[in-house]
């Protein structure tokens, strides 16, 4: 039985710059597995993860520095664009075309920011519960 993974294909992954669970690009395959995949938020590179690293002792130089939860993250990015020139939130539909910054309202999951346009037909979209991969252009 196959997995359904391949190279170029699309996988959930836990980014370590971006500190989310986002939508990757799968960059290599060993065994059937992603082993190295690329954020399609940031761009950057790394090892497939699934879940987030344990974590280790924090030094002294990390004690004072605190995660941002996807929730804060949210709230900054929704707070950016609203002050600069109050947009309105466009009401999600599949056949409708998205772009970069553009605040979706979904009947479910509320009012989204668009993070990274994945493929044509799909969109990476930070909601307040975290982020979500919405399909677009049907």
């Amino acid at each position: 039985m196959t997995n359904g993974y391949s190279v170029g294909g699309d996988v959930v992954s836990w980014c370590t710059k971006c500190k989310l669970e986002l939508g990757h690009t799968i960059i290599a395959i060993v065994d059937n597995k992603p082993v190295k995949v690329k954020c399609n938020t940031c761009n950057g590179q790394h090892n497939y993860r699934s879940a987030p690293a344990e974590q280790k002792k924090s030094t002294a130089k990390r004690a004072g520095r605190k995660r941002k939860t996807p929730e804060e993250i949210y709230n900054e990015h929704v707070t950016r664009l609203s002050s600069e020139n109050v947009p309105v939130a466009r009401k999600y539909r599949i056949n409708d075309n998205f772009t970069v910054d553009d605040l979706i309202d979904h009947p479910k999951f509320g009012i989204g920011v668009v993070m990274a346009i994945v493929k044509t037909n799909k969109i990476e979209t930070l909601f307040k519960d975290g982020p979500r991969l919405l399909i677009q252009n049907q």
